[in-house]
């Protein structure tokens, strides 16, 4: 019988490519790059926004890949590296900026606190997007209900907005919260701070609830409610069913997602999803979804590992995961289980390389 064979793998970060630590170790960089360099595509589908995974691609390093179908095709125009973020609401190509550029970046502490220069790729411009390919925001009435909802819950809000996360913590706690999100991700510097000289009541509908300058600039990719640990189950919930009058997740007039690390839930588009954006990252490719392995742990990566043509779920993902993949690796996020697994398929002959058919 004929082994079927891959040609691109797309890679959930935290639970999966990310140890926890939130870091990829030496090894697995220097996998997916030999992977690269005979033709295999490498992809990110990640629920971070592009700015809080672009230290990422960065470490990465790996090379432009051609912007059409034949990847062995060396006189194609080259194009950035893939990137599904937000979920699934975004969709990008990002690329290494020109050297003159990089390290002159126009842009402004945040909070014009007097901290020191951004350390963020994109805010630095050593990194940039090449190509924008797909959006999905949420629409300005479920942008509004959300951010009435936490309010009521006693939770913080990140707003994101292009490469910026806006966020209103009304107290301490709130603030605690956000920081602890900023430095898991590496998003300290993308924070903007809304918040007044007010007391907590004069937030209302009127003013968004604290979020009117971030409306102003347009929808969110996604929101992010920072519950805490021990609140997440409860939150996830009550957010569901105040959003879809329903606590079951396959009620959609959002997509409410438990997160993982398990501190926050993220309210996308009804439509959104990683395997939505999976599949126009394909379509722009033109990689037909069967041809591409896809490595997830979370409740985020259910629909993106079913809609691939091997869903692989890692040793330390949720139970839910592991009963909608095709495969469980053998392995942890904590024991390089995505170069390990991929080695695995390489040497079973379920890798194709097109630069060296």
């Amino acid at each position: 019988m004929t082994t079927k064979k891959f040609r691109m793998v797309a890679l959930d970060l935290d639970g999966t490519l990310l140890n926890s630590n939130h870091d990829i170790s030496d090894a697995t960089i220097a996998h997916l790059r030999r992977l690269h360099d005979k033709g295999f595509i490498i992809a990110i589908a990640t629920g971070r926004s592009a700015a809080c995974t672009a230290h990422i691609i960065e470490k990465l390093d790996i090379a432009p890949i051609p912007s059409s179908t034949t990847v062995a095709d060396n006189n194609s125009e080259s194009a950035g590296f893939p990137l599904v973020c937000t979920n699934g609401a975004r969709g990008l190509r990002i690329r290494k900026s020109d050297p003159d550029v990089a390290g002159h970046s126009h842009a402004t502490n945040i909070n014009d606190d007097g901290c020191a220069p951004p350390t963020n790729p994109f805010l630095k411009q050593t990194l940039i997007i090449d190509e924008d390919l797909f959006h999905n925001p949420l629409s300005p009435s479920l942008t509004l209900k959300t951010l009435a909802l936490a309010h009521r819950l006693g939770c913080v809000t990140n707003y994101y907005h292009n490469h910026h996360i806006f966020a209103v913590a009304r107290n301490e706690e709130q603030l605690q919260k956000a920081k602890r999100y900023g430095k898991l991700t590496g998003s300290t510097d993308l924070y903007i701070y809304l918040n007044e000289e007010n007391e907590s009541q004069l937030y209302n509908e009127d003013n968004a609830y604290g979020y009117q300058r971030a409306m102003e600039l347009g929808p969110p990719s996604k929101l992010l409610i920072l519950c805490g640990n021990e609140r997440l189950d409860e939150i996830t919930d009550k957010v569901r069913a105040e959003l879809n009058g329903s606590s079951s997740a396959t009620d959609q007039r959002a997509n409410v997602i438990r997160g993982t690390p398990p501190f926050f839930v993220e309210i996308l588009d009804p439509a959104v999803h990683k395997g939505h954006g999976l599949r126009q990252l394909c379509q722009s490719l033109s990689i037909p979804l069967d041809e591409v392995i896809a490595f997830g742990d979370g409740d985020n990566d259910m629909e993106f590992i079913q809609m691939a043509g091997l869903g692989v779920a890692m040793k330390n993902a949720r139970d839910v995961v592991k009963e909608k993949a095709d495969e469980v690796a053998d392995w942890s996020n904590d024991e390089d289980g995505v170069t390990k697994t991929l080695e695995q398929f390489e040497q079973e002959g379920r890798l194709f390389f097109p630069s060296i058919v």
